[in-house]
């Protein structure tokens, strides 16, 4: 059977621990879409309103942190400067937070293998690189111990769901017109998604961490694409616990990566979330399995004044398999004045 040495996945930067009181709370948020000549100050203001409306232990950004259009990174200086404030209610606040990428964040010709470094400077960057032999950057797990920091009781799988179709043709070997095909009822769209290799590598760190704690993981995942299953959920709400908000379609890629199946065989993540589509907010339940969005944080891509916010989840120590969530809005925080 594959052995795997799990050094590199059982360090953090921050070691991350269940607090005194059993509980470990995440903050998720996507889509912030800043970059140069952006007025970030009402990101970093809504962000930090939600900080101190949730308290978190960990703050995870979903991915298009960056881009597009006018506001974009083109330089690793102008990605410092846009993560300097970004950053700053984590970094002064002492939380540790992680990241992913998404299909807007290397546009403008920063590829993600350099951003990442930059990313990982920041003394509460937790998030990691990732093995150098898979596809994509920053995947990664981040152990959360409890609160003796001896024995691991949950695990957040951050993984890097590329870009477009024609990227993934190109790094294949495909012809470059390849047509693709979704059902009618999905967003007909060109997005990439998780890759068999790093579909892979979850797997094998996840026996592997079970093998090391005795038991399995129950853990979160994240991503920015959405998967299909998301989009099959829509389609059977009733059955699915459908809660929240859908006001656009799925936007997933007409691929099936099979990562969800990966998962619901491995029995180990309780939870898919994402970002991506800026409008959707819902969560749901599928085979056993929480899938759903965060929201979105920006101020000029796509939003909706009364949407943008996070999504909190609440584990707990005592039954760390079952996870809370919900959503936190800044206006119900700010009111009006978070909403320009």
């Amino acid at each position: 059977m594959f052995e795997k040495d799990l050094t590199y996945d059982l360090q953090t930067k921050i070691p991350l621990k269940f607090r005194e009181d059993g509980g470990f709370r995440i903050l998720m948020v996507s889509d912030i879409h800043g970059g140069k000549g952006y007025a970030k100050e009402k990101t970093v203001r809504a962000l930090q309103a939600l900080l101190d409306e949730v308290k978190p232990d960990l703050v995870l950004l979903g991915g298009d942190i960056a881009g597009p259009g006018v506001i974009h990174i083109e330089t690793a200086e102008e990605l410092k400067e846009m993560l300097d404030g970004l950053s700053a209610p984590m970094e002064n606040a002492g939380i540790p937070w992680a990241h992913v990428y998404g299909n807007h964040d290397d546009n403008y010709g920063l590829s993600n293998a350099k951003q990442q470094p930059i990313y990982e400077s920041y003394p509460h960057c937790v998030s990691k690189a990732g093995p150098e032999d898979i596809s994509g950057v920053g995947n990664y797990v981040l152990p959360i111990y409890d609160a003796e920091g001896k024995r691991i009781l949950f695990n957040v799988f951050g993984l890097d769901s590329h870009s477009g179709l024609r990227e993934f043709k190109e790094e294949f070997g495909l012809p470059a017109d390849m047509r693709f095909f979704q059902p009618a009822s999905f967003t007909q769209s060109s997005y990439d998604t998780v890759h068999f290799d790093q579909m892979m590598w979850y797997w094998q760190t996840s026996c592997a961490m079970e093998k090391h704690e005795g038991a399995k993981i129950p853990a979160l995942m994240y991503m920015h694409i959405p998967l299909p299953e998301h989009g099959l959920v829509t389609m059977h709400r009733d059955d699915c616990e459908f809660e929240g908000g859908q006001l656009e379609d799925v936007a997933c890629a007409p691929l099936n990566g099979g990562l969800f199946s990966a998962c619901l065989q491995r029995g180990d993540v309780k939870a898919i979330f994402c970002g991506h589509d800026h409008v959707n907010d819902f969560s749901a339940e599928y085979c056993g399995i929480r899938l759903g969005y965060d929201g979105f944080l920006s101020y000029h891509a796509c939003h909706k004044n009364l949407i943008r916010g996070g999504r909190v989840f609440e584990i707990h120590a005592d039954d760390p398999a079952k996870i809370e969530t919900y959503m936190v809005r800044v206006h119900d925080i700010l009111g009006d004045e978070g909403n320009s």
